[in-house]
Order: structure tokens, then C-alpha cells, then sequence
């Protein structure tokens, strides 16, 4: 199993290779405006046409129209203990029927719950289940990053799980060496997460570590977590390692900042082709080097700003956010329409052409979201 996947890893990193010239937005992303949020709005996402979706204490707010910066109040969560910090995060389901929201430990500070409500009539529950940052496996499974400021994990939480107070949320990845940092799922279903504050490491703030699918499920089957520090393949190590994500050309998103100038005050956007080169074992990509890590800053005023970056593929449009600014700016690829086939699409394409009939998953059977946000 684990031959097969470095293997595929340089196939892929051959096939990302030979479709630069189907599109390169990673050169191409250029500022293209802004809008305002709500005043008030904590955490944000992006539905699947486009429209912004973010929360205000327990309101839950959406875009009238994409990129049109009104907003309608869809509802308040119900039931719900929210932290006065606000949430920690929003995130949409693949197919957008459903949100999932972070209380961050509710008004005690200690009732840490994960709220998955219908995105239309706000029906839902929460579930007990620490949380930092989270995105959606599928339309059941949620990726939950957690822990203190001292070490952090990855559980995988099931939205379906009969018992809300105790829920099947099995650990993924354990020791990671300080605090919580993003995480995301890309699509060939790689678990990336990071340190996102070092405390006992060896890992330090802002590194972000890949697993491979096979391990991760496996991990998961014989309910022995992945090591952070002793496994894994680092990716890269800038910033935080927070608002992971990809865009539909695989290209890596990276916010925050560790405190520490200039480890703050832009977003990292790392090429597609760094990522599957680092998969492949090559080494995590090259901070100094622009033509593998980009910096994105659209605010030349203030020096020290703590970016989060989410990702709308309906519009292929990354949104950067100063931490706790209203005002959300627009980096799109004008030189790219929507293209029918991705260079990450290709990629992937190569490689499940490749590796067909390699993977054999273990129960519970996980379907993989393609691209998260």
C-alpha cells in the first residue's frame, strides 16, 4: 500500500508537470477587489454558486448574490452556546446542503461543540467534540483539528453519529507539537495539518505535514493514530499553517502568522507542482523561492496583518481576511475561464487512470470531497 502511493505521488507530479500549459493561476491570481461583511461577522464560507455564508454570534447570514456584498439573515442556529470570542469556524458541506459551525467552547469556555445544520432551514444538532479549525471528508465525515496550546490531534467526526454527547470521532493524528492548525483533505484524499503555535515540537509554527489516504484510513481501522512528528511528509512551513486549502488547480493556501516579522502580513500560496513534488519525497517546498511560494498581500497599509483565506471554486476566487476586519479582498485568475479539465483535475485524472484498483479502503467506507474550500 504505502509503494503504491509514493508511486502514484511521482506519477502525479509528472502529469501536474506536463499540464502547466492547460492553466497556471498561481502566476495569474491578481487582487480584483473587495467587499465588506456584516459588521460583527465572525468566520466565513463559500456556497457552491459562489455566495458568501458567514455567522454573527448565532446568526447565520448569506450573500443575496455572488460578489454583491448585501447579505440576508437566513436564521439564528438553534440551541445554541456560542463562545463570546464568537465561533472558530463555518464551513460548508461539498454539495452546500449543509454547514458545520465551531461554538469554540461556548459562553464557558469549556463546552467545546460541532453544530451541522440544513443550510436552508437551519435544522441540525450539536455534538460534543473538541475543535480548532474543520472541513468537510463528505457529506457525514467533518476533519476536526483540536488541542491546546501544548500538543494537538485530527479526529474525524461522524454528523451522523447517534450519540451527540458521545460521538464517533476517532483520532487521526495525534502529537502534533503545539497548537491546532488547519486542516484540509486534497483530492486524491491526502490528510494535511500543521503545528500552528510550537510549544514541545520538534515541528515548528507553521509546518504542515501531508498523510497519505492509506495511512490515515488505516490509522483509523486499527485505532492507532498517525505520529505528527515522526510521520508524515512535510509540505511546507510558513506562517501558521492555518486556512488550509486547495484551489482546482492543487495550488496550497496557507494564512496566519507566528508572531514573529515577516512570518505575518501576507497569505502563502504554494504551487501545485511543490505540493506533488513534496508528496513525492522531494522535500517541502522552498519558502525563499517565489516560483514555488507565493506571498499575497492586499492591504499596503497595515504591516501586520493575520490573514485567513478561503476559496470559492464556483467563481475560482481566493477571499483573504485580516483577523477581525470587515473587509474581504478578491484574488481571481483574469486571464482563465473556467476551464473543463484543471491542471489539479488532470493530475488527478493521470493518476486514478494509474492506480486503479490499488487503494483498498477499510470500513467505514469514505468517499472523498475533491477540493476543499
Amino acid at each position: 500500500m504505502r509503494t503504491c502511493f509514493w508511486f502514484s505521488t511521482v506519477l502525479l507530479w509528472g502529469c501536474l508537470g506536463s499540464a502547466q500549459a492547460l492553466a497556471d493561476s498561481f502566476d495569474n491570481y491578481t487582487l480584483n477587489g473587495s467587499i465588506e461583511l456584516p459588521v460583527g461577522a465572525g468566520p466565513f464560507d463559500t456556497l457552491t454558486d459562489g455566495r458568501i455564508v458567514t455567522i454573527i454570534a448565532a446568526d447565520i447570514m448569506i450573500e443575496d448574490a455572488p460578489g454583491v456584498g448585501s447579505f440576508g439573515l437566513l436564521g439564528t442556529l438553534p440551541s445554541a452556546d456560542i463562545s463570546g470570542f464568537g465561533a472558530s469556524f463555518l464551513r460548508v458541506s461539498p454539495n452546500g446542503s449543509q454547514l458545520a459551525v465551531g461554538n469554540n467552547g461556548g459562553a464557558s469556555g469549556v463546552n467545546y461543540e460541532v453544530g451541522v445544520f440544513d443550510s436552508a432551514t437551519l435544522a441540525g444538532r450539536w455534538i460534543t467534540a473538541a475543535s480548532f479549525d474543520a472541513t468537510w471528508l463528505d457529506e457525514v465525515s467533518i476533519a476536526l483539528s483540536a488541542g491546546d496550546f501544548t500538543t494537538g490531534v485530527v479526529t474525524l467526526l461522524d454528523s451522523t453519529s447517534p450519540d451527540a454527547v458521545n460521538p464517533i470521532n476517532p483520532t487521526l493524528i495525534s502529537n502534533i507539537g503545539g497548537a491546532s492548525g488547519g486542516v484540509a483533505f486534497d483530492g486524491l484524499g491526502n490528510l494535511y495539518t500543521g503545528n500552528g503555535f510550537m510549544a514541545a515540537g520538534p515541528s515548528g509554527t507553521g509546518a504542515v505535514k501531508a498523510f497519505s489516504m492509506s495511512a490515515w484510513t488505516n490509522a483509523m481501522a486499527m485505532a492507532t493514530p498517525l505520529d505528527f512528528e515522526m510521520s508524515g511528509l512535510e509540505i511546507v512551513d510558513i506562517l501558521s499553517a492555518a486556512s488550509l486549502g486547495f484551489d482546482v488547480e492543487g495550488n496550497l493556501h496557507v494564512a496566519g502568522g507566528d508572531f514573529n516579522l515577516p512570518k505575518v502580513d501576507f497569505v502563502a500560496l504554494v504551487r501545485a507542482s511543490a505540493v506533488a513534488s513534496a508528496l513525492a519525497g522531494l522535500g517541502a517546498a522552498d519558502i525563499s523561492d517565489a516560483t514555488q511560494v507565493r506571498r499575497l498581500d492586499p492591504d499596503n497599509v497595515d504591516n501586520f496583518n493575520f490573514y485567513s483565506v478561503c476559496y470559492s471554486a464556483s467563481l475560482r476566487r481566493l477571499h483573504v481576511r485580516s483577523s477581525g476586519a470587515a473587509t474581504v479582498y478578491s484574488y481571481v485568475d483574469l486571464t482563465q475561464p473556467v476551464p473543463a479539465v484543471s491542471t489539479w483535475g488532470f493530475g488527478v485524472m493521470c493518476l486514478s487512470m494509474m492506480t486503479a484498483g490499488t487503494l483498498v479502503m477499510r470500513k467505514p467506507v469514505v468517499v472523498v470531497k475533491s477540493l476543499v474550500c
